[in-house]
């Protein structure tokens, strides 16, 4: 029997349930599960967006949502401009196996009236309503992609930036989010009753859940911190584990930040490294054994190697000897899938930390994730502003993290990039940027490898690292190798021992393929690989590595170190080679 839309909106009506946008707010903060679905047009988009909502145009709904959402038993909030579409959409989920759909009565409009937080639009705003990102158009996303960089004959080429492991460019969704705080939203947070500062209060807040959410944390009974980088979130850590009973225990591959932080506090224990870089696990479970180690930090993957040591079964062999882990996820964070798995799972991941700058965001913003309880047992990391519930002449409160631990006004607007470059990598997919990469390494490593005079160090598996190559060539100094990819032919990499000394010494200190300049240490050559390399870049690494084994390069290279005050020298990037 023919049916009017009139019968049919009052039908789905009758049948779905409907919250007010102040329901929504509430249940957004407290149920991470919980997926926001848009199904506005692009258009309409525009206007803003809830943050962290998923945004599917009403047309393409059922063809996708599956992809997006492939569990049915998440909760779902569907919202359109006023709420008749939404009911309409909602009614259209259940009936496909959904079980808790509701909709928001009054949709954005009655979100925008009652002063709640809604973002500008971003690609990630339109990337659901339009077909799947390619790596092409990913890659258009990052303005680097058009730098030109000046190579020896007068020449320019396009730069093939290959250095993803120090630190990583920011795509234009990243940088107009930045760039749209600043501009039209910059306020301070938790202090202010005007409107901009609420916005910027509830747009950094929405922070904490995104990065949790990212490596499946549980802000319950978790606490995420913000700070300025990697080496200050392993500091707090460090901070916090202070007062408990035993030493740290760390093994011989660790970033000098991952390290240096616990041996200002007392003694460390290090487990051995074996010959080809990978971990001597038999030496760390005697160590566990026979002292009474209250942490053990290791790094998700070595910013050396790129080798991924099995973190989950060294957090397994530290739950079992009493010990927390704690993961450096500065070099995973942007490159492979992360979970750090539920609190009473033996294989938890006690502590993590990880920074913007290597995940596509700008500098100055990282954070630590870690136990609440534990963090809100020891005083705050840096007393100040913020810190404090209550203070007068005699006493202070302090009150609970992550605010506890974040003296004076944060990084806000290096914090809601760093949150937009994770839903961007969340958008792509942790899978689909883990293959991504593992193409490109597999291509470099096997070209390297067929190189006569060059040495490619660490485990030999592509799979069992990230997509960092560390080679030498033989007869070449790692800094002249490094100045001559850049200087003939517009690649960046790194050169030196990588704040990894320890660990450089074990792998190539006395390798005869290290060519050691003059009151120099032995170093080597890493390329790291990120979302907009192409196989192309790899090739053109080849190319050149080939040449300069075969020593067929143009320039005459000095060292220079420029005008430096002597009190600064020594640090890792003071001294560098260029074309004379």
């Amino acid at each position: 029997m023919p049916t009017t839309f009139a019968e049919l909106l009052a039908g789905a009506k009758a049948n779905v349930q409907h919250i007010d946008v102040a329901t929504l707010e509430e249940r957004r903060r407290a149920e991470p599960s919980l997926v926001i679905l848009d199904v506005r047009e692009q258009g309409e988009l525009e206007s803003g967006v809830i943050p962290q909502a998923l945004c599917i145009t009403r047309g393409f709904l059922e063809a996708r949502i599956e992809k997006h959402v492939p569990d049915r038993n998440r909760p779902i909030a569907v919202m359109c401009a006023s709420g008749t579409r939404a009911t309409l959409a909602a009614q259209s989920l259940m009936a496909m196996g959904y079980a808790h759909v509701f909709c928001v009565q009054g949709g954005m409009a009655a979100w925008k009236e009652a002063g709640l937080a809604f973002n500008t639009p971003t690609l990630e705003t339109h990337a659901c309503s339009s077909e799947k990102l390619t790596w092409d158009s990913i890659r258009a996303d990052f303005p680097i992609t058009g730098r030109r960089v000046p190579v020896l004959g007068g020449l320019d080429l396009e730069l093939a930036y290959l250095d993803h492991a120090a630190s990583t460019h920011a795509p234009r969704r990243v940088i107009k989010r930045f760039s749209d705080f600043m501009c039209r939203e910059y306020a301070n947070i938790h202090r202010g009753t005007h409107l901009l500062s609420r916005q910027a209060t509830q747009t950094f807040d929405d922070c904490y859940e995104t990065c949790s959410q990212f490596i499946g944390g549980n802000l319950t009974t978790n606490a995420v911190v913000f700070t300025m980088n990697t080496t200050q979130a392993i500091d707090i850590a460090a901070h916090v584990v202070d007062a408990l009973p035993g030493k740290v225990l760390l093994s011989s591959m660790e970033h000098h930040s991952n390290d240096l932080p616990y041996r200002k506090r007392g003694d460390v224990l290090r487990a051995r490294c074996l010959a080809d870089g990978t971990l001597d696990m038999q030496h760390m479970e005697e160590l566990l054994k026979n002292n009474r180690v209250k942490l053990v930090a290791i790094t998700g993957a070595s910013n050396l190697t790129g080798w991924l040591p099995p973190i989950y079964d060294i957090a397994r062999m530290a739950h079992a000897h009493g010990a927390l882990i704690l993961v450096d996820g500065a070099q995973i964070l942007a490159h492979y899938p992360m979970d750090v798995r539920a609190d009473n799972a033996p294989e938890h991941i006690d502590f993590f930390v990880a920074a913007g700058h290597k995940a596509y965001a700008p500098f100055g913003a990282a954070f630590l994730y870690g136990p609440r309880a534990l963090m809100d047992a020891v005083p705050p990391y840096l007393p100040g502003g913020g810190t404090a519930g209550e203070v007068d002449v005699d006493s202070v409160s302090f009150v609970k993290s992550p605010d506890r631990h974040q003296g004076g006004t944060p990084n806000i607007g290096g914090v809601i990039a760093m949150a937009e470059a994770i839903r961007f990598l969340n958008q792509i997919g942790m899978e689909e940027i883990r293959a991504h990469e593992l193409v490109l390494l597999r291509k470099a490593m096997a070209g390297l490898r067929a190189i006569d005079g060059v040495r490619v160090y660490g485990p030999q598996d592509p799979n069992a690292r990230l997509g960092v190559v560390t080679f030498n060539v033989r007869g070449v100094s790692d800094m002249l190798c490094a100045a001559i990819l850049s200087e003939e032919y517009g690649i960046a990499c790194r050169n030196g021992r990588f704040c990894s000394h320890i660990y450089a010494n074990i792998l190539f200190g006395s390798d005869d393929f290290a060519t050691v300049d003059p009151g120099q240490h032995a170093g080597a050559v890493r390329a790291s690989f990120g979302l907009y390399n192409t196989e192309a870049c790899v090739d053109r690494l080849l190319h050149a590595v080939e040449a300069i084994s075969k020593q067929q390069w143009q320039g005459e290279y000095k060292t220079r170190s420029g005008n430096l005050n002597t009190d600064f020298i020594g640090r890792c990037n003071d001294k560098w080679m260029e074309s004379a």
